[in-house]
């Protein structure tokens, strides 16, 4: 369907143009999966969306390409709404196309999507939140390792008497 593929690739640009210049620019052009990991990633999550979006809504392959997308966008240093406005941006799109399409099916499914992007994002925000602390509560510990004189441990003192 050649609406379906230009529904893809005007939202994978708007998605794109989220990012800063040369970062949008490398994301737009660079095809290579290991090189650009994160262009991957949001052109394969955001076609496998669309298609569930338009087709049967498996529960499973949405949750698993939101899954993939908001891995992405809730390490980024952005806002929830920020992170997760790539759903919304399809909603314009589809009206531009809309001959044949049932808009408020669509956005209804493009809310649901929203609501389970959210709970994926607050996971990850969390477990990145988590790391951080851990880091912080390790770094703390080494330091307080390192500012105690050292004392000699019970085996030495024995050694020496």
């Amino acid at each position: 369907m050649q609406t379906k593929e230009a529904i893809a690739e005007q939202w994978l640009g708007r998605v794109l143009r989220t990012y800063p210049g040369q970062a949008a620019g490398f994301l737009a052009t660079e095809h290579d999966a290991f090189r650009n990991p994160i262009g991957y990633t949001l052109k394969r999550g955001l076609a496998i969306l669309l298609e569930e979006l338009l087709l049967e809504m498996d529960a499973s392959r949405v949750e698993a390409a939101l899954d993939s997308i908001v891995q992405i966008r809730a390490v980024e240093d952005c806002a929830p709404g920020r992170a997760l406005e790539f759903l919304f941006q399809l909603k314009p799109i589809l009206s531009e196309h809309a001959s044949g399409l049932d808009l408020d099916l669509l956005n209804a499914r493009i809310d649901e999507m929203a609501l389970l992007a959210f709970n994926l994002y607050m996971k990850y925000r969390e477990r990145t939140f988590e790391a951080r602390a851990n880091e912080a509560r390790r770094r703390v510990y080494v330091l307080e390792r390192r500012m105690q004189p050292h004392e000699p441990a019970d085996w030495q003192q024995r050694g020496a008497s």
